[in-house]
């Protein structure tokens, strides 16, 4: 891949620049103990202040295949964006429905479940994790405990950081969710997550395998006949990463992130790397808790899930859509089983949040995520 030509995306696309964070080629990881976390921003040692590239104009969905060369495509890219507003934007819905699980889960996600059936021509679509992005509350400011009453524990939850564990008798108001869809950063307490201003990749091809398999019975169960066709190649003695594309009876499964702003992106917008631009030692494998959920929500404890972070390179190519509003949506390639013979990122775009200097004092940004298996 290190002598592949990046096309622009755009012959006249504007460039900013904005600071990204990296581990370094020396970089001695420490154990993950958050569920889905990353390492602790204090192991990111190679700052840089890189360009990014606005891949504005962006194509409504029907458009997208016909886009002029250049346009941001998911298999070239490993992302894409595109104007496609939502049903939650008009009456009878307001601003807080975006906030609200309930609407989200059953308005929103069947949207997005067609929006990418339009876009990759799978024919079954899973959601499978619905994330808010904002800006944490502090616990200070939650309500005191009822008189009187005794705490109890919620099975299940996990702090990443005892200092910040909430109050027992709010346990069920914490961000993370044992539910399917996961639902993570809606509580009206403690608010959304705050923006991940590190580079990752949520996925290595174990990892995604690890996922569907461990993460849920749904998901597994929607994946049965993925699973089936790799645990026969396996059992086979036939690599997974040169054989499961080719094989007639082994459907192309893939995972997505679907990226939509509740307001206008003033700051910290979402940064995604061209695929194009990374090579084989760009990508440093990492071991993330990740939680194994029985069909009736209850923890039945943690899983390894491998994921990449990323080494610094002047090579890698940035792109950003500029001042993103609530009508556009990203959609990031996670992992891609047709892909994984070009990479060992297989079709997964390596992302972060980005600084942009001067930005600072801007209106943080609030975020919806969902992440989908797509298979075909």
């Amino acid at each position: 891949m290190s002598s592949t030509t990046v096309t622009e995306t755009s012959s006249s696309a504007p460039i900013n620049y904005g600071k990204l964070r990296y581990v370094t080629a020396n970089w001695n990881p420490k154990p993950i103990t958050q569920p889905f976390g990353l390492p602790d921003v204090s192991e990111y040692d190679d700052e840089r202040l890189v360009p990014i590239h606005d891949i504005r104009p962006l194509p409504t969905v029907d458009e997208l295949p016909i886009a002029k060369e250049g346009t941001a495509q998911l298999l070239t890219h490993g992302f894409t964006a595109v104007k496609s507003p939502s049903s939650l934007h008009f009456s009878p819905y307001t601003a807080a429905s975006w906030h609200d699980p309930d609407i989200v889960q059953k308005v929103y996600i069947a949207e997005v479940e067609d929006m990418l059936k339009r876009i990759t021509g799978a024919k079954t679509v899973i959601t499978e994790v619905l994330l808010m992005r904002g800006t944490p509350k502090r616990i200070a400011e939650a309500p005191a405990p009822p008189p009187e009453q005794p705490s109890k524990e919620t099975p299940g939850e996990t702090s990443a950081n005892s200092a910040t564990q909430p109050p027992a008798h709010l346990r069920d108001q914490t961000i993370f969710k044992l539910h399917f869809p996961n639902v993570i950063g809606f509580s009206p307490v403690f608010g959304g997550v705050p923006p991940a201003g590190k580079t990752h990749l949520d996925f290595t091809p174990t990892g995604a395998r690890t996922h569907i398999r461990l993460f849920h019975p749904t998901l597994t169960a929607a994946c049965a006949p993925v699973i089936a066709a790799e645990d026969r190649l396996h059992a086979a003695g036939l690599p997974l990463a040169t054989h499961y594309a080719s094989t007639p009876d082994a459907p192309r499964w893939a995972i997505y992130s679907v990226w939509r702003p509740l307001k206008p992106v003033k700051r910290d917008p979402l940064a995604f790397g061209d695929v194009r631009s990374f090579t084989k030692d760009d990508y440093v494998r990492i071991e993330v808790p990740a939680p194994t959920i029985s069909g009736d929500g209850e923890n039945k404890g943690m899983h390894i899930m491998d994921a990449y972070v990323c080494k610094g390179s002047d090579a890698h190519r940035w792109c950003y859509v500029s001042e993103q509003a609530p009508d556009e949506v990203l959609v990031l390639g996670l992992w891609d089983s047709d892909r994984e013979g070009d990479s060992v990122a297989a079709g997964g775009a390596m992302h972060s949040s980005v600084e942009l200097p001067g930005r600072e004092g801007e209106e943080p940004r609030e975020s919806l995520e969902l992440r989908c298996v797509a298979i075909w």
